[in-house]
């Protein structure tokens, strides 16, 4: 065992922050070295002590989709090389959706999911109904294209509480957009009174160490209440779909660094460190329905996407003993539960 990864994780055990070098560092292990394991199984001990074995569940619907100007090269839904029609959806399916999603009271947040280019009455529109049908205890959010300021406002005021929002990396090389406009944004939510969550992503097997922590490093600079990572899915016909993906493995190794760099900013009653996003980890899992950026079908909960049903027996088999519910109250999670949500 390397003396100076097992140092480097005595000294966030002691309430330390990590800096750039030293998480460079111990992202320099191949992922099935001893050092790659000890650092992934003391990141979940961390989390697991600080949530109290609780999982939690999100869910995003895709409400906005089509043809996208930003162009990305790793989304399906990117103009130069979709083949997607224009679609909104309407407010008695999203009504549904939500029934759906909110039965059991355990989901605590749903996000609605747009491409960039969009006709910003349409998604406050949606605002609008998600926030008269979801309980009042589950958190709205949007994930969206740019925004001005006075949009934010609107959202917040039709009932947004939450927003994710991310500087891809790559941003404005394999997309069209400019991170300027996303930092914007970012600042636009914000001073609404927008908590806004982000992730490094998507990361590729190009993307290098120092890359990947500069981006989260610098999220948690700027404010973002909940950042996480989320590796690259191939999609088939986009421009990057044979670029490669990295293995889980290697991305729980990454998430599991991140995550201990932040980790001295926890207290025993919050989630450890900046770690904890919309792409899940660390007992966050997110059900995913409708259009998806990274799925072919136009129906993701029927493909790569997974429903609330899926993200209850996700947790369960990871070993959680216990479920949040959206009102903040926590229930065992067992055979019982998923056999009472109809999970199993």
């Amino acid at each position: 065992m390397d003396d100076a990864a097992v140092s480097l994780l005595r000294k966030v055990s002691e309430r330390k922050p990590l800096t750039e070098d030293e998480c460079v560092y111990l992202l320099g292990f191949p992922e099935d070295s001893p050092e790659a394991d000890m650092t992934v199984c003391f990141a979940d001990r961390l989390s697991r002590i600080a949530n109290d074995n609780t999982g939690e569940i999100g869910a995003q619907i895709g409400i906005i989709t089509g043809p996208c100007i930003a162009d990305c090269g790793f989304c399906k839904y990117a103009v130069g090389t979709t083949d997607a029609d224009d679609f909104v959806m309407s407010d008695d399916t999203l009504r549904d959706y939500i029934g759906r999603i909110t039965e059991h009271g355990d989901v605590t947040v749903i996000s609605l999911m747009t491409i960039h280019s969009f006709d910003f009455e349409d998604l406050l529109g949606a605002v609008r109904v998600a926030r008269e049908e979801a309980p009042e205890d589950v958190v709205i959010a949007v994930n969206t294209g740019d925004l001005t300021r006075q949009q934010c406002i609107s959202l917040r005021n039709a009932g947004v509480g939450r927003a994710y929002h991310a500087i891809r990396l790559g941003e404005g090389d394999v997309t069209r957009l400019n991170p300027f406009d996303r930092l914007e944004t970012v600042r636009n939510l914000m001073s609404a009174s927008i908590g806004v969550v982000t992730c490094t992503e998507p990361v590729g097997p190009e993307d290098s160490a120092r890359e990947i922590v500069r981006s989260y490093l610098g999220s948690e600079k700027e404010g973002f209440i909940h950042g996480s990572v989320a590796k690259r899915v191939p999609v088939p016909g986009t421009r990057m779909g044979g670029c490669g993906e990295v293995s889980d493995r290697r991305l729980m190794h990454i998430a599991s660094v991140l995550l201990l760099s932040t980790a001295w900013k926890a207290d025993v009653s919050a989630p450890v460190g900046y770690y904890g996003g919309f792409y899940g980890g660390f007992g966050k899992v997110y059900a995913e329905y409708a259009g998806n950026p990274r799925d072919p079908k136009d129906y993701s909960e029927k493909s790569v996407g997974k429903t609330v049903g899926w993200a209850r027996r996700k947790l369960f088999e990871d070993g959680y003993s216990k479920i949040r519910k959206a009102d903040g109250s926590t229930v065992p999670l067992d055979r019982g539960y998923l056999r009472m949500t109809g999970s199993l």
